[in-house]
């Protein structure tokens, strides 16, 4: 996809989600919201493709004062950033995850330390990987594509979101470890967990009861975590989410 066709869908997206209304006012300019994150998300592989991960946002920017996502993916991209040992890289799952990280991540400015990346993209998009590679100084490694991520993981920490039904299978295979909200491999040096009552979810509520579509792929993400981690229960009962989490009824 090149930069003519990103700024067509640019455009078009940002149209339709001033048509439809305010932020939260209609599901349908939300979802051109989010999915107006995303071309800008896809501009941003663009830029690290031809000025690698340090080029920063100028490469692809400025990033438009008016972009937005849901409450319920700020949440969720907040969180996310916030599981992950410092100076790591989040790798997500889907649409949802993606663009609530990368959101929080370059829009909002959380969290400069780390690089969000989708696996899918690492898997399956051979410049955007050699690039990543190439400025994370992982080598030459031999074997598969997960090659490039076994690497990866000896030199610095690597979350995976539980957007994931399970952490990635990868050959060589990759020893991961439960926090909340992700699971992590590498070297985490001494950063420290973040505690399961300093996680938020107040914006799930609000977006349950609103019957949010952008609600379900947060819910999922949050009730697989809780199976991992059950003391997630707490802070979700705190914010009234509980009840809608299997393992939290229990």
């Amino acid at each position: 996809m090149d930069a003519a066709v990103l700024d067509t869908a640019e455009e078009a997206l940002a149209r339709a989600a001033a048509l439809a209304g305010p932020l939260g006012t209609s599901a349908v300019g939300d979802s051109a919201r989010v999915l107006r994150v995303g071309a800008w998300a896809v501009r941003s592989w663009l830029g690290w493709e031809t000025g690698g991960v340090t080029a920063g946002v100028e490469a692809w920017g400025p990033l438009p004062l008016d972009l937005r996502v849901p409450p319920v993916l700020d949440e969720l991209g907040e969180n996310l950033l916030r599981a992950c040992p410092a100076g790591g890289v989040l790798l997500t799952a889907g649409d949802a995850d993606f663009y609530a990280a990368w959101y929080m991540r370059f829009a909002r400015g959380l969290r400069p330390d780390l690089l969000v990346v989708p696996l899918a993209a690492w898997r399956t998009d051979p410049v955007l990987r050699a690039r990543l590679a190439t400025d994370l100084k992982l080598g030459r490694p031999r074997g598969g594509d997960d090659a490039w991520l076994a690497e990866l993981v000896r030199r610095r920490p690597v979350c995976a979101s539980m957007a994931f039904e399970r952490p990635p299978e990868t050959r060589p295979r990759i020893r991961w470890e439960v926090r909340p909200l992700v699971w992590v491999a590498g070297p985490q040096g001494k950063s420290p967990r973040v505690p399961p009552r300093d996680f938020v979810f107040g914006a799930l509520r609000v977006a349950l009861d609103a019957n949010d579509p952008w609600a379900e792929p947060a819910l999922a993400a949050y009730s697989r975590a809780a199976r991992t981690t059950p003391t997630l229960c707490e802070p979700m009962a705190t914010f009234k989410v509980a009840a809608d989490v299997p393992t939290c009824q229990r």
